[in-house]
């Protein structure tokens, strides 16, 4: 009876995973959880200009002395492209910005020089107007850049190219393996639910497949701003890591948990959710599966949050779910807030490639959605438990009916914030969380057992919505 049951719960679990979608196998996905790295962001959304490139030095060299040996091993730019004048003879960007002295050669060299890599944003798609007005044949071609430019601009500067035309697929994989040539491993591409709007999907997908063949094991490709239509049948096969809310903006509870809260946005265009909990809730049983695509609830400021209770619950989100930890914190603006950052036993489920799934993923069910689980490779189990409601509420996890843990007893219960051990206990945990506070534990069973109906621990199995 037991192993029919096991087979029936298996085959539950495979019929939810959309059918003849195979996600792209690179070796950022088969890792399972996302990359730890500092990102730009912040300074430019307060500005609202590019960093300048002395301030970007002092965040890198402030990184490899503080968090590199926590495996934060990444510095990227973001967007606010607005002087993109500097290109080579083909038309590709050689310098993030116009006004900074050095190269994207330069600064792949001197991150790499660190022990770090370089992390960039840039969509292959565009056609930077400085390129467009050079107007060189495509590397490669004897087509000239103007001839694979779209009638659909994406802003004055930036021109979309139309995937239908010929030489468009030379320059976007010429994109990618000059970026690839200056030293980048990450490459963030955004706005790719407005390309998909303005020249329809076909054109769409054939780029993702472009980028996708090019990048290969060598560049990791994070999505942002795709539409994610059908369950994002299309952005799976093609992405190591995928938008799944909106942008982080200034920060603060309301971009983890309260913007536009239980609602979802079914138009096909644009974030389904909004807040990033809400993403993480309704998007992990199709692209949070371990060993295929990565979710990205974006960026992390972990200074414009209101307590070290909500510090702690934006980190245990991410590295529960398996989702990328991008500091956007500088060192001027982080305060005391680093050492959320630091806490070696939650970030050792990142470095397992750790990815748990809800036990609800309707983000209505705010009980079982805020309740977290999965399996570590030595069977030990990882629960977390978020109040994200602005009451005090008991949460719990029972050890057998939930976990499948026989005869609900376990050898120990640690809190992995605490650092303490809670000692053996049975048929269940449970604890008063105050307001945007939670609990992460890591239950060591008696004997080892699988479950398969959780996604993170067997071969990418998932929970049905």
């Amino acid at each position: 009876m037991k192993h029919r049951f096991k087979f029936l719960t298996l085959l539950l679990v495979l019929l939810t995973i959309p059918a003849g979608i195979f996600a792209r196998e690179s070796k950022f996905t088969k890792r399972g959880s996302g990359p730890l790295f500092w990102n730009m962001y912040q300074y430019n959304f307060r500005y609202g200009t590019s960093m300048p490139e002395d301030v970007w030095k002092k965040n890198i060299d402030w990184l490899a002395e503080e968090f590199l040996p926590y495996g934060y091993d990444m510095a990227a730019t973001d967007g606010w492209l607005f002087n993109l004048n500097s290109i080579d003879q083909y038309g590709y960007l050689t310098k993030y910005d116009s006004s900074w002295t050095y190269g994207l050669k330069y600064w792949g060299d001197y991150l790499k020089s660190k022990g770090m890599r370089f992390g960039f944003y840039f969509n292959p798609l565009w056609v930077p107007k400085a390129a467009y007005v050079q107007n060189n044949n495509i590397k490669g071609t004897s087509i000239p850049i103007t001839d694979v430019v779209g009638t659909t601009k994406f802003e004055d500067h930036l021109y979309w190219i139309d995937t239908d035309k010929p030489g468009a697929e030379q320059w976007v994989k010429g994109c990618i393996r000059t970026m690839i040539d200056q030293g980048i491993e990450l490459l963030k591409i955004d706005f790719l639910g407005y390309y998909e709007r303005d020249y329809g999907t076909n054109r769409y997908i054939k780029a993702l497949k472009w980028m996708a063949e090019e990048a290969g094991d060598e560049m990791l490709l994070s999505y942002s701003v795709p539409n994610c239509r059908n369950d994002a049948r299309n952005e799976i096969i093609y992405a190591d890591m995928i938008r799944i809310s909106s942008d982080c903006d200034g920060g603060g509870w309301w971009f983890i948990s309260d913007k536009e809260r239980g609602q979802i946005n079914e138009s096909g265009q644009g974030d389904k959710y909004r807040s990033a909990f809400d993403g993480l809730i309704g998007w992990a049983d199709i692209i949070g599966v371990k060993g295929q695509t990565i979710m990205d609830p974006d960026f992390v400021q972990l200074n414009t949050l209101a307590s070290d209770a909500e510090r702690e619950f934006h980190i245990s989100m991410l590295l529960v779910s398996g989702s990328p930890i991008g500091i956007t914190d500088q060192y001027n603006t982080i305060g005391d807030c680093a050492k959320f950052y630091k806490n070696t036993e939650m970030l050792e489920l990142n470095k397992l490639g750790f990815v748990g799934k809800p036990l609800s993923t309707s983000i209505w069910d705010k009980q079982n959605s805020s309740r977290w689980i999965g399996q570590l490779p030595d069977g030990d189990w990882i629960v977390g438990l978020f109040n994200r409601e602005s009451t005090v509420l008991e949460y719990g996890i029972d050890f057998e009916k939930e976990l499948g843990i026989k005869g609900g007893k376990v050898k120990n219960v640690r809190d992995l914030w605490l650092h303490q051990d809670l000692g053996a206990m049975s048929g269940r945990y449970s604890v008063r969380l105050e307001p945007h506070s939670c609990k992460v534990l890591r239950i060591k069973p008696n004997s080892k057992r699988y479950k398969a109906a959780v996604a993170s621990l067997k071969n990418g199995a998932v929970i049905n919505r």
